[in-house]
């Protein structure tokens, strides 16, 4: 698998559209989805990727309710770009709501996929302020890392 990695700073044009960086084009491939992440963020997954999350989905019985519920809403937000030749694509209405974007935007890499941010939310959560890289690993030491 490969890891996304990376930071980049963009703006919406006046049709909505926006473009992953290349680079991160490149590794998700010619399918890849958007949805609704955690946070208020996007995130664009490789096709393949999302639909092994997605085959997981078959566990949660018709009878919970709350696990169904939590299944329509994520499908319901999953969209595919559509590209133009120069790579851009119409951020639809409804995933710019859900993520606040309005104009800037923060585009990070998220090892296994992709997360778009606006660019004050991802401010306002303190993505941009530099942390104590042993506090950092702490937050990871319960998983081995």
């Amino acid at each position: 698998m490969t890891a996304f990695y990376g930071e980049y700073n963009q703006m919406l044009d006046a049709k909505n559209r926006m473009r992953l960086p290349a680079k991160f084009r490149g590794m998700l491939g010619n399918g890849y989805v958007l949805l609704n992440g955690a946070n208020g963020c996007l995130m664009a997954m490789e096709s393949a990727g999302f639909n092994a999350m997605a085959e997981k989905f078959s566990q949660v019985p018709m009878s919970d309710i709350q696990g169904r519920k939590a299944i329509t809403k994520i499908m319901a937000s999953v969209v595919e770009p559509e590209e133009d030749a120069q790579g851009r694509f119409v951020l639809p209405q409804k995933a710019k709501g859900y993520a606040g974007i309005t104009k800037n935007i923060v585009v990070t890499g998220a090892y296994d996929h992709v997360e778009i941010w606006a660019e004050e939310r991802y401010n306002e959560l303190g993505y941009n302020e530099p942390e104590d890289f042993n506090q950092m690993l702490s937050a990871l030491e319960k998983y081995g890392i």
